[in-house]
């Protein structure tokens, strides 16, 4: 994508800064399709085989940010009112779109908690850079509490779960506590997420593939370098004032993973502010493990499930 130059992190953001609008749609564009050619055929046939016992519903909720695309996924079987709910944000470094990996992950979860899991498919960078994203999250969280009584489930037991890019976003939109505060989740479980976009992770070194892919999802969120500072950015920067009414926290990282040391430092941070919090490290994982179906996802998903299953 950068014409076979080699570059580190600081070189490769200048290089960024100089591409246009269009280009830097076309490369979103161009990462948005290769994400999913690269995940091996029996995984992808694994995302089906929970079709059979659970409902997905899409739907588009309007709210003040406009109208935001959902999911709803439940067992079959499941009748009556006041099930315990999931809100489930999915990852991709603001770039990628919502995919049936996300869905079969919310398959998962609605079957092994017997939960209304509602999945959200929120606007991407580049279109919609920060804080897009954010504000629409945040518009969303101000109508749930009647929405989620319509669809069948409990509004007030209602866990968050985010996975990379969407823990970023559910650590933000918890952090600024803009929503209608009549929604009250009771947890939130923030799995391999990023939490400083500011500072170089690579120390200076070249970039790698991945690292090339990783600076580009982190431009197309803030075309503006400044803003990753922010503390609904990078939210490792937040002020203890800030993180001190989040709701208990669990936090989950992986060892093979250039994100697990602000995860687990974000981790320390919240439990510093005396937010009730708890941290796990998989030892043996990547990046993305739950939902791409890689290295201890198994161990990993029954972890998620035990979490959930202590709130609701």
């Amino acid at each position: 994508m950068t014409g076979g130059m080699i570059m580190n992190r600081r070189e490769f953001i200048e290089y960024c800064s100089t591409l246009s609008k269009e280009d830097l749609h076309r490369i979103a564009a161009e990462s948005r399709g290769r994400i999913e050619r690269i995940l091996p055929q029996e995984t992808k046939d694994m995302f089906h085989t929970l079709d059979d016992v659970t409902t997905v519903e899409e739907l588009y909720l309007e709210t003040a940010f406009g109208s935001t695309h959902l999911y709803l996924i439940k067992e079959k079987d499941t009748t009556g009112d006041g099930l315990a709910t999931v809100i489930n944000v999915h990852g991709g470094g603001w770039t990628l779109d919502h995919g049936e990996r996300d869905i079969f992950f919310c398959r998962r979860l609605a079957v092994k908690l017997h939960a209304l899991v509602v999945d959200v498919d929120y606007v991407l960078a580049p279109e919609h850079p920060y804080p897009a994203a954010i504000e629409e999250i945040e518009a969303l969280f101000s109508v749930l509490p009647e929405k989620i009584t319509a669809w069948g489930g409990d509004a007030n037991n209602v866990v968050l779960c985010g996975q990379s890019a969407g823990g970023n976003l559910l650590g933000a939109v918890m952090q600024r506590n803009r929503y209608d505060q009549s929604f009250k989740p009771k947890a939130q479980v923030l799995c391999y997420l990023p939490t400083d976009n500011y500072n170089d992770h690579f120390h200076g070194g070249e970039l790698d593939g991945r690292g090339e892919a990783t600076e580009y999802y982190g431009f197309f969120y803030n075309q503006s370098f400044e803003e990753r500072k922010n503390s609904d950015v990078s939210i490792l920067f937040a002020s203890e004032e800030e993180m001190k009414n989040l709701p208990p926290t669990d936090i989950i990282t992986c060892r093979m993973d250039n994100l697990m040391e602000e995860g687990e430092a974000y981790a320390a941070k919240l439990a510093s502010a005396g937010v009730t919090t708890s941290l796990k490290r998989f030892e043996n994982s990547r990046h993305g493990f739950l939902v791409n179906l890689m290295d201890e996802w198994q161990d990993g998903e029954d972890y998620v499930v035990s979490l959930i299953r202590k709130y609701i």
